[in-house]
């Protein structure tokens, strides 16, 4: 009885730890302390090229092109994403979407830009380290507070017991993967830059035109000798 009374007592020592961390119905735990810098600097051996004196930045860059073929284009831009070590995240037949390292993020940037006239440009900067930061000191709390409910199961008696400890666990490691896809996701925007080039076939003359195109030929010829 007495051994009993115990691990109930360390139950709802834990559960009564959860509850007052928590807030608008959802669960928020206390920061551990030392351990975030820890994960922060064992993941930073994982990103490479958007570091800015220890920030990590996140950017997306936008390039609108006029081609003469689009098909030729698009087999370019293709096999540019290839020779980056890059991947394909969204295709249409006027645009792709791929993320480039970081490290190559310019060299493909530049060499998109020669396969037709850039129409509009457009490069942005995130600034997620605190964010980052914070999900890392959130999956750290979140995995003591697992290790604490898996010490109370090893110590449960009752069926009651292991049930309520069983679904506390089971919610627990929901929040955990959540919080492991963000910091993943942070990483992978860090390492890899979103790049998305859309294209269009330039406008061919009509008829019409080509009249008003070789008359401005014929008066350039009259005035300007190269």
């Amino acid at each position: 009885m007495v051994k009993y009374l115990r691990i109930l007592s360390a139950f709802l020592l834990v559960l009564s730890s959860c509850a007052s961390a928590s807030s608008g119905g959802h669960a928020q735990y206390e920061t551990a302390p030392a351990s975030p810098e820890l994960a922060y600097e064992a993941s930073s051996a994982r990103r490479s090229g958007n570091e800015t004196d220890g920030r990590m930045i996140a950017y997306s860059v936008s390039v609108d092109l006029s081609v003469k073929k689009i098909d030729e284009t698009k087999a370019s831009i293709l096999e540019q994403v290839k020779n980056s070590n890059g991947f394909i995240t969204r295709e249409a037949d006027n645009y792709i979407n791929a993320r480039i390292p970081s490290a190559h993020m310019d060299n493909f940037v530049n060499q998109i830009k020669t396969l037709g006239k850039v129409e509009n440009e457009s490069k942005t900067g995130t600034d997620i380290t605190d964010q980052y930061r914070d999900n890392v000191i959130r999956l750290n709390s979140l995995k003591s507070v697992r290790d604490r409910y898996v010490a109370l199961l090893e110590k449960a008696n009752t069926v009651n017991d292991i049930l309520s400890i069983e679904k506390e666990l089971e919610r627990v490691n929901t929040e955990i993967e959540i919080m492991e896809g963000r910091v993943k996701y942070a990483e992978l925007s860090v390492e890899y830059s979103n790049i998305t080039v859309r294209y269009r076939e330039r406008a061919k003359p009509g008829p019409v035109g080509w009249i008003f195109y070789g008359l401005f030929l014929g008066i350039k010829w009259l005035f300007v000798w190269s």
